[in-house]
């Protein structure tokens, strides 16, 4: 987990900037009427910047060299270079 806050989190400002005001909004909505419930509106906030706060750190990871292999199925995704081919 530490290799993983060190590559990917820790010079990550998308990440912390998006991140902090998502939670942020979800902690206000909170405490705003009607107490106690957080509104589907702040949910969905929140997931759009969480949303962009990934975006960011995909960007982050791409500009530094990483790789990246997705696969569902028969279906793969590769971003980056595939040093096995």
């Amino acid at each position: 987990m530490k290799q993983f806050y060190s590559n990917y989190l820790a010079n990550n400002l998308y990440f912390w900037v998006f991140g902090g005001i998502a939670v942020f909004l979800l902690v206000v909505s909170f405490f705003l009427p009607p107490l106690g419930a957080i509104s589907p509106s702040a949910l969905q906030g929140a997931a759009e910047l969480f949303a962009w706060a990934t975006l960011g750190a995909v960007v982050h990871s791409i500009d530094a060299g990483k790789t990246a292999k997705l696969k569902r199925g028969e279906t793969e995704f590769t971003v980056g270079e595939d040093k096995d081919e």
